[in-house]
This record gives C-alpha cells, sequence and structure tokens, in this order.
C-alpha cells in the first residue's frame, strides 16, 4: 500500500514539474518576440514528464491489481487524499495546457496571415521592391 501511495506522490511531483514548465511556456508565448528554440526546449521536456508520468500510471495500475484496489480510494484515507491532489492538479494543466494552445495557435496564424499577404503582395507585378543593398527588384 506504501508503494502505491509513494508512487501517487511521484506522479505528483512530476506533475509539479510539468506545471512549472506550462508556465515558462505560458510567458514565453505572452511576450512579443517568441524564441521558437526555447519554445520547442520547453515542448521536449514536457513530452519528458509526461512519458515518465505514463510510466508511473502503468507501475500504478500494476499495483492496483496486485492489492485489489482502484480509484478513487475510499477505504484509504491517505491515498484517496493523494489521488484527489493528483487529480485536482491534472484537471488544472489542462485547462493551462488549453490555453497555451490557444496563444501558440493565434501566433502562429497571424505570422501565416502575414506571410500569406506579403506573397500576394510580392506577386503583385505592379509593385516596386528594394533587396538590403537598396538594388531594385524585379
Amino acid at each position: 500500500m506504501k508503494e502505491l501511495i509513494n508512487l501517487v506522490k511521484e506522479m505528483q511531483e512530476n506533475l509539479i514539474s510539468l506545471e512549472n514548465l506550462m508556465n515558462q511556456e505560458y510567458n514565453l508565448l505572452s511576450k512579443s518576440k517568441t524564441n521558437i528554440e526555447k519554445i520547442e526546449l520547453i515542448i521536449e521536456k514536457k513530452e519528458f514528464f509526461l512519458r515518465k508520468i505514463a510510466s508511473l500510471k502503468e507501475k500504478k495500475l500494476f499495483l492496483e491489481k496486485k492489492y485489489s484496489i482502484f480509484p478513487p480510494y475510499f477505504q484509504f484515507n491517505e491515498l484517496n487524499q493523494c489521488w484527489n491532489e493528483f487529480f485536482s492538479k491534472c484537471c488544472l494543466l489542462k485547462k493551462k495546457n488549453i490555453k497555451n494552445k490557444m496563444i501558440l495557435n493565434q501566433k502562429f496564424y497571424l505570422n501565416q496571415r502575414f506571410l500569406n499577404i506579403f506573397q500576394t503582395y510580392r506577386s503583385n507585378k505592379n509593385n516596386t521592391t528594394y533587396d538590403i543593398d537598396g538594388n531594385l527588384e524585379n
């Protein structure tokens, strides 16, 4: 039983690390100039913690079968409390993740829209454009 409690606590610690990464991601996305490399690094770290949580979840399922207990663990107070904290943290992270995805989609949608407008502007033959050296481009 203590193994299962420790496993849920370890999953919670991984969720806390994941929450910190999501906060960093939100802060980066909120800035006007977003560094793509930093976001990619954060995404890689998030994937690492998600894989770690998935492997811990498999161990948890094994221990649940071994002890023949399953969530919500009403008979076991400490385990029930740990599980409820874990579940509420998961719900909070889901909301943060949705918020980050919305900001990410808005940023890249605006960038893509600008590129499309710029491309149609460049394709119009009546426009005069200059290169970096100030020479007339065709």
